[in-house]
């Protein structure tokens, strides 16, 4: 009876360990699952926040001189974007990028030029106007194109 009672109690042990080990298995999948789906969470936070100082723009008045300022610091920092400024005569001037590819949403054409200064020069921004900004995006949900239309 003594040796029936250890071998009950061995096999008890043996099945409460593989109980435990089949728990830690499927803990460690669940974990592994729950840290994959937080890092990809991660990835597209940190991207939306990569273009968080670009998509602000987005339905957003601002004066001429803050545009200005975006080119200039566009072209300085060479961003793959386009800057499109619609003046209150109708005039469009492409800046950064020249060219925009609507249906492939691709980039053409890099400028180096800067708004005029004289009033009466091509692409003109008055630094007092208004302007309202509206973004695109690529396929990737990269912000290739922000326009700027005096109000």
């Amino acid at each position: 009876m003594n040796n029936g009672l250890k071998a009950l109690l061995i096999a008890a042990g043996i099945i409460i360990t593989c109980i435990v080990a089949g728990l830690a298995f499927q803990n460690t999948r669940e974990g592994k699952a729950q840290a994959s789906s937080a890092f990809a969470q991660f990835n597209t936070t940190m991207s939306e926040y990569q273009d968080l100082g670009k998509s602000m723009y987005d339905g957003l008045l601002v004066s001429g001189a803050e545009v200005r300022r975006l080119i200039d610091n566009s072209i300085a920092a060479k961003e793959y974007l386009q800057i499109k400024v619609i003046t209150g005569d109708g005039t469009e001037k492409s800046y950064v990028y020249e060219s925009f590819d609507e249906e492939n949403k691709k980039l053409l054409g890099e400028s180096r030029e800067l708004p005029g200064d004289d009033k009466g020069s091509s692409g003109y921004i008055n630094s007092r106007a208004v302007f309202l900004g509206r973004i695109v995006k690529d396929k990737n949900g990269i912000i290739v194109q922000i326009t700027f239309e005096q109000q």
